[in-house]
């Protein structure tokens, strides 16, 4: 299907020129970060392609972590495990059920 056009070839200079010239006039008013705000979005949209990317890889798992070992005889032997489990600890869950 033929595009119809009422541009002529030899016009799309000077269009392009009057098309800057009213862009600039914007980002004048807008300031820089204004200014770079636009220019980056312009960048954006065309450089995304039309169809979605390909998917990446997805990153490997991550490896297990080692089950626990259990706590070696002579540690466990010096610790004081029932007076250790008495106390109450502040900011445990038996200060907030009263």
């Amino acid at each position: 299907m033929p595009l119809d056009s009422s541009i002529q070839p030899e016009d799309t200079s000077a269009l392009a020129a009057a098309a800057s010239q009213m862009i600039d006039a914007v980002l004048d008013a807008r300031g820089a970060i204004g200014r770079e705000a636009f220019w980056a979005t312009i960048r954006k949209a065309y450089n995304t392609p039309y169809n979605d990317p390909p998917p990446k890889a997805r990153p490997a798992p991550a490896p297990e972590a080692p089950a626990p070992q259990p706590m070696p005889a002579e540690i466990a032997a010096v610790l004081p495990l029932p007076e250790l489990a008495a106390l109450s600890l502040a900011g445990s869950a038996d200060a907030h059920a009263a």
